[in-house]
């Protein structure tokens, strides 16, 4: 049976299997051609269209993000949870002007120039775990080298110890595993001590710094206008979202070398074509498939009528896939991003307006640097054995990319 063959409902149902998880794109090309807004009950709608998406990202007055007011109309018992009140304090579900002290500071401490002379520390945490994936005679599981180069770059940045992100990263997976849809999992008690542990341990480890600790902790914890709640928060939150979605962003592109070997001479001949190699993977599987919005008002949307408090789930996954905006939209095209007429704007797993993530130019740059590097030191990469992903809805991510490594000559088996 194809996608479409018993219409949108039941592609919808067949998304959030097991199947659908592990490969939605089928399913949202079909959902996409037949509607860009599909209603899914409950006062809630899917956004897939390019241009619905765009509209929704970009007005953030008309259509906020899900904040601790929503929170309390959607789900009253939130309060009751260490995990989700750790999340809605944070910037992802703030408003400005709620969001603008951390935001301001966030976005100063990674902005443009900033992210420039963090350059060479991002190149050093890139080269060893390049390194530890061309060390070995046998297949290796990226996940456990490659894909975490963003978990030390984030430690590092954060002023906390490297010898303790093993530990923060498990926390950090139990407490997203149940917080990923809104409301969030009923079943809660693992995320909750996930978030127990991680505010006591970031209470514990950033205690004390001032305004000359030149980490983020330092510039958070010196901000008057942000009780300890809000720096705990931000801290966490700052955390994940560079760590689980730039690894996630570094497992697609591999993959994606993996299975095209020549892209790899391209990568390492064409430094040009980094940046739209990174943008292209973002495009062609985004580490976050769905972004939410509330509708502040009474409003429409591709032609369908939108009530005053809906919940709107914007899916990034099904908007790059779009063929009203992308020529061959299922095909990766290293170079669609180059040259006239290529607008990197397309790409908008990184948001728009006041709500684009602030870190974006750190998670692009980690990412160049990634695989700039990954090109000089292998010559060949191939896949052992079918990849492992979660069987998560938002957050898309390998839990096991086994690889072949074949390294450069002169590159291989340097530690």
């Amino acid at each position: 049976m194809t996608p479409s063959a018993s219409g949108p409902r039941d592609a919808l149902l067949r998304l959030f299997s097991p199947e659908g998880r592990a490969n939605p794109y089928p399913l949202y090309r079909d959902l996409v051609e037949q509607t860009p807004v599909l209603p899914v009950g409950g006062d809630r709608v899917i956004v897939l269209g390019f241009q619905e998406g765009s509209d929704v990202l970009l007005d953030t007055q008309l259509f906020p993000v899900p904040d601790p007011g929503y929170a309390d109309r959607s789900w009253p018992g939130w309060r009751n949870h260490p995990s989700t009140t750790l999340l809605y304090h944070s910037l992802l579900f703030r408003n400005p002007p709620d969001n603008q002290p951390a935001r301001r500071l966030v976005s100063r401490f990674v902005n443009p120039r900033r992210v420039r002379l963090l350059r060479p520390m991002i190149e050093r945490h890139v080269a060893a775990q390049v390194a530890a994936l061309v060390a070995g005679d046998g297949p290796v599981d990226a996940t456990r080298s490659f894909t975490t180069v963003p978990n030390s770059v984030m430690v590092e940045l954060l002023g906390l110890p490297q010898d303790d992100v093993d530990q923060v990263m498990a926390w950090l997976d139990m407490f997203l595993e149940r917080n990923e849809m809104h409301p969030p999992d009923r079943r809660l008690a693992s995320a909750d001590d996930a978030a127990v542990q991680l505010v006591s341990y970031v209470r514990k480890t950033c205690s004390g710094r001032s305004a000359d600790d030149a980490s983020l902790a330092g510039l958070l914890a010196a901000e008057d206008s942000l009780d300890e709640q809000d720096v705990v928060s931000n801290l966490i939150f700052v955390l994940s979202a560079g760590t689980v979605t730039t690894g996630s962003l570094l497992g697609s592109g591999l993959f994606q070398l993996a299975r095209d070997n020549d892209l790899l001479g391209r990568l390492r001949a064409d430094d040009v074509l980094l940046r739209s190699f990174v943008l292209e993977t973002l495009r062609h599987d985004p580490p976050i498939q769905y972004g939410a919005r509330v509708a502040a008002t009474d409003t429409e949307l591709g032609g369908l009528p939108i009530a005053r408090g809906s919940l709107i789930l914007v899916c990034l996954g099904a908007i790059g896939r779009d063929a009203r905006r992308f020529a061959n939209p299922d095909d990766f095209l290293a170079d669609r991003f180059v040259g006239p007429g290529a607008d990197p704007r397309d790409v908008l797993s990184f948001g728009l307006g006041t709500h684009r993530c602030a870190g974006a130019e750190l998670a692009l740059v980690t990412a160049e640097t990634a695989f700039a590097h990954l090109a000089r030191r292998v010559d060949a990469l191939a896949s052992v054995s079918p990849p492992q992903r979660q069987n998560r809805t938002v957050v898309r991510r390998f839990r096991r990319l086994e690889v072949q490594v074949t390294p450069a000559p002169g590159a291989g088996h340097a530690r």
